[in-house]
């Protein structure tokens, strides 16, 4: 995890506000993606626990779905920056596995007996914003929580 340069907040100076991982699109790395946020958290103790809460499961799910569905088999790197304003706080992830086929403006919860499914309805329904887009062979995933008063 590689400090960035950091957004101009007032009276904030000499905090972080950019964190960045690269890992293996895994399963497995999903403990680096905690361990990231976990650094967020610390750094940032003004978040409510809500908002870190719910922008946590939406990044986690974002990233599981990137772990298991993204390769073709082939290994498969993922980046994922973080950044925190006074007003929200920022997830991307980028990878170039294959493009997503999904459509978030349809992403519904599935029926109660469904074993998957779930994850971008959980999303959706925790961040104020979900985008997904490619460029090129990138994938774009977008999160963004606004943040709440505590």
């Amino acid at each position: 995890m590689t400090p960035s340069a950091e957004p101009s907040v007032p009276g904030d100076e000499g905090r972080r506000h950019e964190y960045s991982l690269t890992a293996p699109a895994e399963p497995a790395s999903l403990e680096r993606v905690h361990a990231l946020l976990q650094e967020v958290w610390s750094d940032h103790g003004d978040i409510t626990d809500t908002d870190r809460m719910l922008f946590e499961v939406a990044v986690t799910e974002v990233g599981g779905n990137i772990a298991e569905h993204a390769h073709d088999g082939a290994p498969l790197d993922f980046t994922l920056h973080v950044r925190v304003h006074l007003d929200r706080i920022e997830g991307e992830f980028l990878d170039n596995g294959r493009r997503a086929e999904v459509d978030l403006a349809t992403a519904a919860m599935p029926r109660a007996m469904s074993e998957s499914g779930r994850g971008l309805a959980l999303t959706l329904a925790a961040v104020d914003e979900l985008v997904y887009r490619r460029d090129g062979s990138t994938n774009h995933w977008r999160i963004v929580r606004l943040r709440r008063a505590g």
